[in-house]
């Protein structure tokens, strides 16, 4: 074979002084590994991003005792790391099952759910790159990560594929949780929100001289159901704020309030009408608890998988490294 021209050994003799400096350069330092589970590694970054995304509060991880992590005393990072490190190990050995079994997750899968992450960060107010940067990572490293995630996934649910509760599950559901489902007292009130006292006082002046109390409402308050004549709809007591239910729920029906302070402004309130609290029998909400009932049923079924795969896997935590944790 004739080589091309004269600069051949030039290039060669490049590459061979690129090979010693190689051969005499330091190795690159290791990336430090905060675990190491049936062989596969979970990098110290890895760790510090969940540690970031939690006191974003953006993290999807449970964090029980630590309910302001950014506050956490140097003292509690290694318990508050091991909290977040124990669904990163979970994640590993699930994913290393799912390619054991064959299980695989193509590349619109990814894509699909980096589009709704997307849309996510857009609703939120920002743009994808800005969320990538936050995170502290590249699409890249986002599309394998969420490759793992749905690929763990689908292993769980092939392997937790449960069977609809029976009508004796369906049954003793309904009984364990009948307060919950049984309806609370409801009001249908009305509402002007206004920035000042003297203002709420002047139209509660005009309405006791017998203003309209829509008309008033579409034409000074300030909340966005001002536009519907400050209807607010039905409420059941409990999901509005405490002054809400303070003063509707003290009301008649036609009756209006005085002015009631809040962090919102000052309002006034009309109720419309009231129902009475009510227990629902099984008949009425017989979907809901057999939906509900599954739900309870495949957490369960799921928990007791990851404690079995847990139980034959070989976890070697490095706490030492948590040490680099910022």
């Amino acid at each position: 074979m004739r080589l091309a021209g004269p600069g051949w050994r030039l290039a060669a003799a490049l590459a061979l002084a690129a090979g010693c400096s190689r051969r005499n350069a330091a190795p690159p330092a290791a990336t430090p590994v905060a675990a190491v589970v049936d062989g596969t590694s979970i990098p110290i970054p890895t760790l510090q991003r969940e540690l970031d995304r939690v006191r974003r509060g953006s993290g999807t991880a449970v964090v029980d005792g630590f309910p302001e992590p950014a506050k956490t005393e140097p003292k509690e990072m290694p318990r508050l790391a091991r909290a977040l490190l124990d669904p990163l190990i979970d994640r590993a050995l699930l994913v290393a099952r799912a390619r054991t079994a064959g299980l695989t997750v193509s590349d619109a899968e990814v894509q699909g759910a980096m589009d709704a992450l997307a849309e996510s960060a857009r609703a939120s107010g920002q743009s994808f790159p800005e969320r990538l940067a936050q995170d502290g990572m590249t699409p890249e490293q986002l599309a394998e990560e969420t490759r793992d995630r749905l690929l763990a996934e689908k292993w769980v649910a092939e392997q937790t594929r449960g069977e609809k509760p029976s009508p004796a599950e369906v049954r003793a559901w309904f009984d364990e949780h009948r307060g919950e489902l049984d309806t609370k007292e409801e009001a249908h009130a009305l509402q002007i929100l206004v920035s000042t006292a003297e203002e709420a006082k002047s139209l509660l002046d005009q309405i006791r001289a017998g203003a309209s109390f829509e008309s008033l409402a579409r034409g000074h308050g300030l909340s966005p159901d001002a536009q519907r004549g400050g209807d607010l709809g039905w409420f059941a007591r409990g999901t509005m704020p405490k002054a809400f239910d303070d003063a509707c729920f003290a009301l008649k029906p036609g009756q209006v309030s005085g002015v009631v302070q809040t962090s919102y402004g000052f309002h006034l309130f009309k109720l419309l009408a009231k129902r009475p609290p009510r227990k629902r029998t099984l008949e009425e909400v017989r979907d809901e608890v057999a939906r509900r009932a599954f739900v309870e049923k495949q957490a369960q079924a799921e928990r007791q998988l990851l404690a079995q795969v847990r139980k034959g896997a070989k976890v070697q935590i490095n706490e030492a490294s948590f040490s680099l944790l910022r």
